[in-house]
């Protein structure tokens, strides 16, 4: 059973790429929104840490990558509505209109051929009457997902964009003596929520009790956070499976992948080791998979 918390900053949020930023090649960086699913669970270790360290510290599990417990998201709320990724074995007919919010859902189905021959297992296949386009990286209403009527009827899915706003943010770098270092200008994007919007995961322990302050990503922007109540029946039982959260590309998703979007590199600075953490390839939320894997609910 999982709990589920909403968040909202205080301010705006930055959570950037992992690329370097060199003198002379780079003065800005790219922009990782909604966070990664591991920025959440840090920020949870940290709270549990500061809370009683000895108390949790099997859920912390200090100097270990992966927490002691599990979640899943983040997404999005807007209002009461909770918005989750689009799946990208789902279409839509390919227009200049990349704005239009109700649209028509053309869903993948699972070929049955002898003229195709591929090693691959549960090929996928759409048609629609003029070119498509995957909706993979869009958002969609969680009723929707599940709604054996989405393809009959024009269903509403959103951008990433449409729960925030950008705020462009100009800096230069400062050296030990807190002076302005030469030729170290740069510039982020920080996103601030719109109004309504918040965000939502959900974990399957309770010791974040009802309310409280969590500090998110390396600038360590903090926010409130508090205990919602979320019903979401998790589909397990089918023959694909959709990632509600990045899923990192080992051997076992790379062969079980069907459908997915562009592959995001992230990696970080380890506090534990003190060191760079490796860049590792990770699935976007939405890909769909012939094999259930951590965090993949069943679309079909």
């Amino acid at each position: 059973m999982y709990n589920w918390y909403s968040f909202e900053p205080c301010d705006t949020v930055f959570f950037r790429g992992s690329e370097p930023m060199n003198i002379g090649e780079h003065h800005d960086a790219t922009l990782n929104f909604p966070p990664p699913i591991y920025t959440i669970a840090g920020a949870v270790r940290t709270y549990l840490f500061k809370k009683d360290k000895e108390k949790y510290k099997d859920l912390i599990k200090l100097g270990s990558e992966q927490p002691g417990f599990k979640i899943v998201g983040p997404f999005f709320k807007l209002k009461k509505e909770t918005y989750v990724p689009t799946p990208y074995c789902w279409f839509r007919e390919k227009k200049k209109d990349k704005k239009e919010k109700k649209i028509k859902i053309i869903k993948a189905s699972e070929l049955k051929t002898n003229l195709i021959k591929s090693s691959s297992q549960g090929l996928l296949w759409a048609k629609g009457e003029t070119e498509l386009e995957s909706v993979g990286g869009r958002w969609i209403r969680w009723e929707d997902l599940f709604n054996k009527e989405t393809d009959k009827q024009k269903v509403e899915i959103l951008n990433t964009e449409d729960f925030y706003e950008i705020e462009t943010r100009v800096g230069i770098a400062l050296d030990k003596n807190r002076r302005a270092r030469e030729h170290h200008i740069y510039s982020f994007s920080h996103c601030r929520l719109k109004k309504d919007v918040s965000i939502i995961f959900a974990l399957d322990i309770d010791e974040l009790g009802e309310e409280g302050i969590l500090t998110l990503g390396a600038e360590q922007r903090f926010g409130w956070f508090k205990k919602e109540k979320v019903h979401l029946d998790f589909k397990l039982d089918g023959n694909f499976f959709m990632s509600l959260s990045l899923i990192e590309g080992t051997t076992k998703a790379n062969e079980a992948v069907v459908a997915t979007g562009k592959i995001v590199y992230l990696g970080g600075w380890d506090l534990h080791k003190k060191f760079h953490k490796p860049m590792r390839g990770y699935f976007p939320p939405g890909t769909v998979f012939n094999k259930r894997l951590e965090n993949c609910i069943a679309i079909g």
